[in-house]
């Protein structure tokens, strides 16, 4: 029995790493601020606070001065799962489509002061998770969960006929990602070598803590055993330190270049049993499924590498080019297996209508380094390539003061599975943000 449930759950609490991505990796989320999410580009960008996270060096072409910026995040996501009758025995009942529309909101601060040819920083952001999820009519992985404890409990009963009776239909399930989020603090200080070039580094802080709980109810359909209820809910948390790099060249006031690398975060999770099942063969099902209390798994933060290209063609209109490489084969992610490194492509355009207006139109191509078949380890919030349109606004009342506003829609292309489980999402976003130029 416990290797049929093992079979069942391997790796089920994976759900805990979803995040509302659409800019990023496997696991780094590149949508870290409001000018980003109206851009879409910010690799080489050398306005506002938040190149704190983009392009360090990039602040040394800021104006001398205290700068403060706070960012709020909207997302509204609709992520499903469609799967087959016949997807997981000794289930044959319509599941369909499995989905949640649950929102997030994500904050993040910047502070910037710099001073002729030096500049300190601090950013507050969320670089992975983020995102709570809720899937009141179960998932692909609380099908999958109920599928290998009846197999089990079935194969007890039955002396090996895993598709018998009595355990063949999931009568109720639910799932729900109440914590996932990565916090991440950046201290760090930019340098200009001269009028061209500057450079900068930073260390960086990540918390991350997330937490799964999850609940099916198996029966039989003829009525020959009581329906089991089985829930586990399951919290684990781990920090590490990490760095950043970048230099920027500014060769005149037309053309600017960066390039910003950032290390590779050491994140090992650790395992917290807060609700769990007592199975008929007296079994906590934490520990039939591999999760018992103090247990590890470690899913890194990858380092990434980020280029970035702006030309101003006319002295209101700014071009900007940008990539983003996730190091995602040098780091460890156990969850999954077969990644590679996954990749950001965008184009943005922004004019500037006046001192006090602004616009900014941008496009992202997201290709996502992962087998198909490896979604069903985190198929609540697929990992698809995907197409991002953005636009905003930045209104500048007073020299003092810039209020940005932003929006984006993401476009993703669903994949099938070789159990033959449709996963797709859609993703809006609004964003708000406030710079405020203290001297």
């Amino acid at each position: 029995m416990r290797k049929g449930l093992s079979i069942l759950c391997g790796l089920g609490i994976w759900v805990l790493a979803a995040s509302p991505l659409y800019a990023g990796g496997i696991i780094n989320k590149s949508n870290q601020s409001a000018d980003y999410m109206r851009t879409l580009n910010r690799s080489a960008a050398t306005d506002y606070p938040d190149i704190a996270v983009y392009n360090p060096a990039g602040i040394m072409q800021m104006e001398n001065g205290a700068y403060a910026k706070l960012d709020v995040l909207y997302f509204d996501k609709d992520y499903s799962n469609t799967i087959p009758n016949n997807a997981f025995p000794p289930f044959n009942q319509p599941f369909g489509k499995l989905s949640q529309d649950k929102a997030s909101v994500i904050p993040a601060f910047f502070a910037v002061f710099k001073q002729e040819r030096w500049a300190g920083f601090f950013a507050f952001t969320i670089p992975a998770g983020g995102g709570e999820l809720e899937y009141n009519d179960g998932s692909a992985r609380t099908v999958k969960l109920a599928s290998g404890i009846a197999q089990g409990l079935n194969r007890g009963a039955t002396g090996g006929a895993t598709n018998a009776l009595p355990y063949n239909l999931i009568a109720s399930q639910r799932e729900k990602v109440k914590d996932s989020v990565a916090y991440g603090f950046s201290l760090g200080g930019s340098y200009a070598i001269n009028k061209m070039w500057s450079v900068a580094a930073a260390a960086r802080y990540v918390y991350s803590t997330r937490e799964f709980d999850g609940e099916a109810t198996i029966a039989s359909s003829a009525g020959l055993a009581p329906p089991l209820p089985l829930r586990l809910d399951v919290k684990e948390d781990d920090g590490g330190l990490g760095g950043y790099f970048g230099v920027n060249f500014a060769p005149n006031d037309r053309l600017n270049t960066a390039l910003t690398f950032y290390t590779s975060t050491d994140i090992k999770y650790e395992r917290e049993v807060k609700k769990d099942t007592l199975l008929p063969n007296g079994l906590p099902l934490s520990i039939a499924t591999g999760f018992r209390d103090g247990s590890t798994i470690q899913d890194d933060i990858p380092g990434q590498l980020g280029f970035g290209i702006s030309y101003k063609f006319l002295p209101q209109l700014n071009v900007a080019l940008n990539y983003v490489l996730y190091l995602e084969k040098s780091a460890t992610i156990q969850t999954f297996s077969g990644e590679g490194n996954s990749w950001d492509l965008g184009i943005t355009a922004e004019y500037t209508f006046s001192p006090q207006w602004k616009a900014s139109i941008g496009y992202l191509h997201t290709d996502i380094k992962l087998p198909d078949d490896q979604q069903i380890e985190q198929p609540e919030e697929p990992k698809l390539d995907a197409d991002t349109f953005g636009a905003g606004v930045v209104f500048s009342p007073t020299p003092k003061w810039d209020i940005t506003f932003g929006g984006a829609y993401v476009n993703y292309k669903d994949v099938t599975d070789d159990l033959d489980i449709k996963y797709d999402k859609t993703v809006w976003n609004l964003s708000a943000g406030v710079t405020w130029k203290f001297f």
